[in-house]
């Protein structure tokens, strides 16, 4: 059980014995009906249902629901994380199928016989000796039996599922399927026990029981395709560690492992937990997570992520995070949390499947009362229009249409480093029309660099800078940090100062091998004795062009103007480029100076900016601009941007950033390239033109073929085929995501 907001809490169940949209709303149902029950969403592919309670801290909830869901005459346990139960899942799953294959072997071999004998008779050449045996009624006895022994044991679960539907007064396939094999069935064992020929449909019955079986394995198959992504990441964990116990170093399984543990990563190893390095180097390949395709550098105080492949090097790490408080593990939580969510295209074919089966019972009743009354044809002509009514109807694609493009979806989102929090939002990033950018940590890097030295008088461009950065050395600001880099970037010697002094605000002052040095602005300079006024108007002009200025003095005199900015990430100009070939406009929305944030937005080409915003700034703004331009999504890493990003239609968080941040998005992406927000958006719109296909179809179909089995010869197996041909139809054209995105 996990908390909620308001008092309030989730529970979230395993579901087993669902095959149909007409399932999901039986089990809702029954979940609604619960005391306590403030709303319940069940999601066919994931087979998870997540239940709202109106308060939290009820601990026989739990146990109620599960009851509730039983008595519906389904299955249902407390579901775990799939991170926790990897394993335990695949093999349910395995033992499912293998289940499944058995069930279609054994109804192959007696079905067989059934079938073969209707195919021999309409060959030409049949002699009239074998044609009277094909209709013997010893051979039509040996035909039921084998034709029961298809239905008990291909047919026995559906059976169990329909009669589970009848208590529960709610429809499903399993009802309409069993009611249209059973139908064949009973009127064989009519047409035997009367002696007449033309009521007997064993090979129907059998037929429209192997199709559907068959057509379910499919199915579950696809199904377990379309979540391989999300266990190919899980899968990358392994389950053993290298502890290092005083000095030693021992192999110990993962689930042992505790933060504050010493681990020790040898070269071409799995991570095997979140963790922090506190000796060596390693070159780490994080596309699983991140989708950066390049290794990354990674040194002492830097982290690990759990489930990421060490390509060079060896380190030891201090664990920090480890089982489902993982990054993989949040990251598993969260895919699958999108997945069991609704966008509001399910919301529409849940209630559409919700009067689907009795409104297809009814037109079968109609069906076979019109042929009755009104033709001629007689009771078998009207008994095989009625079943191929009943099974041709595929409530199954409308159940399967949204839930199967979710899955893949968020799944290959997730294997590009993009965690959608909820489908709606995976539905909603397609229709953004404006992207708002945070510039700090989401365009750049958030850190400063040196980008010119400007001399003021006659002093070498590399001795200013090596004294300025012996100075530096001593100061923990980032202007500082960013000379010192600058200087041991160009291998500059740098000398230890003396008589070091600072001034908050000022500047650093100090004696490096024997020359005073200033080092700081224009005022503090001033306050020194020193003349500024030959650099001002230089000064001037590298501020106003979006740098921070740093006064350098040797000896009494103004020496040099160091230029510093915040450094563009590298794929930024790659990322506005991408956005805007998606047709999204792109608008910087940023709380620094003006000067600074137009030079970024020139840089990149951005068609909008505005600066020098408070939160609440971004907030109106946001507010303002999804108003006016329809939907917007905005882009973000700190904590002055979670008001804006809880507002937006979509908010994404960079992965880098705060936690608040991260807690306020609907999308987290798990690197730090801004060529991810466009990764996004395709995705999103990818995946909701695949539902659109999807439902298309499965109402399509449903609106075409029905009148068809209704008006026509249509019989009744060709029917099932039909109907299990659109539920392929769906689940295959979601798996296409996988290569199309």
């Amino acid at each position: 059980m996990s908390g909620a907001k308001n008092g309030s809490s989730t529970v979230e169940l395993d579901i087993r014995g669902m095959h149909c949209a007409g399932c999901v709303s039986a089990v809702e149902t029954a979940l609604r009906k619960v005391p306590g029950v403030a709303g319940a969403s069940v999601n066919l592919t994931t087979e998870r249902a997540v239940v709202s309670l109106e308060q939290a801290g009820d601990g026989q909830a739990t146990q109620r629901l599960i009851a509730a869901v039983r008595s519906a005459g389904y299955d249902a346990e407390p579901s775990t994380p799939a991170a926790a139960h990897l394993e335990d899942r695949r093999a349910r799953r395995e033992a499912e199928l293998r289940e499944q294959r058995i069930r279609i072997v054994i109804a192959l071999a007696a079905g067989a016989p059934v079938i073969a004998p209707h195919v021999v008779s309409l060959l030409p050449g049949v002699t009239a000796a074998l044609h009277t045996l094909l209709h013997s009624p010893l051979f039509g006895l040996v035909q039921a039996l084998l034709t029961l022994v298809v239905v008990i044991v291909a047919a026995g679960p559906m059976i169990a599922g329909a009669l589970r539907a009848l208590r529960s007064r709610s429809g499903s396939m399993d009802l309409l399927v069993s009611l249209g094999a059973l139908a064949a069935f009973g009127s064989g064992v009519v047409g035997l026990l009367i002696r007449n020929p033309t009521l007997i449909m064993f090979d129907a019955a059998v037929l429209i029981v192997l199709f559907v079986a068959i057509g379910k394995y499919i199915e579950a198959r696809a199904r377990g395709r379309a979540s391989s992504a999300l266990e190919a990441l899980l899968s990358r964990i392994p389950r053993e560690a290298l502890r290092i116990v005083d000095g030693r170093t021992e192999r110990v399984p993962i689930d042992s492992v505790r933060p504050g543990d010493l681990l020790q990563v040898p070269p071409h190893a799995t991570v095997p937990v979140d963790g922090e390095i506190v000796h060596g180097h390693v070159s780490v390949d994080e596309s699983m997570l991140t989708g950066e395709s390049l290794p990354v550098e990674r040194d002492v105080g830097q982290r690990l992520l759990g489930g990421t492949q060490v390509v060079a090097g060896t380190a030891q790490v201090r664990a920090t995070a480890t089982g489902r408080d993982s990054a993989a593990a949040r990251i598993a939580q969260l895919v699958e949390q999108a997945q069991a969510a609704k966008p509001p295209w399910q919301r529409l074919a849940d209630r559409v499947a919700g009067v689907f089966v009795p409104a297809v019972l009814g037109l079968a009743l109609l069906t076979l009362a019109a042929w009755l009354l009104l033709s001629d044809r007689g009771a078998l002509w009207a008994l095989q229009r009625t079943i191929a009514v009943l099974v041709v109807a595929c409530p199954c694609a409308m159940g399967l249409a949204i839930p199967t493009a979710v899955l893949v979806g968020t799944s290959r989102a997730a294997e590009h480093g993009i965690l959608v929090r909820d489908a709606s939002a995976l539905e909603a990033a397609g229709r953004v029309r404006e992207v708002l950018l945070d510039k700090t940590g989401t365009l750049t890097r958030g850190q400063p660099a040196l980008e010119r030295v400007e001399r003021l008088g006659p002093h070498d461009e590399r001795e200013v800078l090596r004294l300025a950065a012996s100075l530096e050395q001593l100061s923990e600001h980032p202007l500082a940090r960013a000379v010192v880099a600058a200087a041991r970037e160009r291998t500059l010697d740098l000398s230890a100062p003396r008589d070091f002094a600072s001034q908050p605000g000022g500047g650093l002052r100090g004696v490096v091998d024997g020359r005073t040095v200033l080092v700081g602005s224009a005022g503090w300079l001033g306050q020194n004795g020193v003349d500024t006024a030959g650099g001002r108007a230089r000064a001037d002009e590298l501020a106003a062009e979006g740098g921070s200025v740093v006064w350098i003095a040797m000896d009494g005199r103004a020496a040099a103007l160091l230029s510093l900015a915040d450094t563009l990430r590298p794929e930024a100009a790659a990322a506005i480029a991408e956005l805007h070939r998606l047709g999204v406009r792109t608008r910087i929305l940023s709380g620094d100076r003006g000067a600074a944030v137009q030079r970024i937005a020139s840089q990149l080409g951005v068609d909008a900016f505005t600066a020098e915003l408070t939160p609440n700034d971004k907030l109106g703004r946001v507010r303002a601009l999804s108003a006016a331009c329809g939907p917007v999504a905005m882009v973000g890493d700190g904590v002055n941007d979670a008001p804006a990003l809880a507002a937006a239609d979509v908010g994404i968080a960079i992965g880098t950033g705060a936690d608040v941040a991260r807690e306020a998005a609907d999308i987290c992406l798990v690197g730090s390239s801004p060529r991810l927000i466009a990764e996004a958006i395709r995705v999103s719109r990818g995946s909701t033109r695949v539902m659109k296909q999807n439902l298309f179809w499965a109402f399509f179909y449903n609106l075409v073929m029905l009148p068809v089995a209704m008006l026509t010869a249509l019989p009744p197996a060709a029917a099932t085929a039909a109907m299990m041909l659109s539920s392929f139809s769906v689940v295959g054209n979601s798996l296409r995501l996988r290569r199309a995105i």
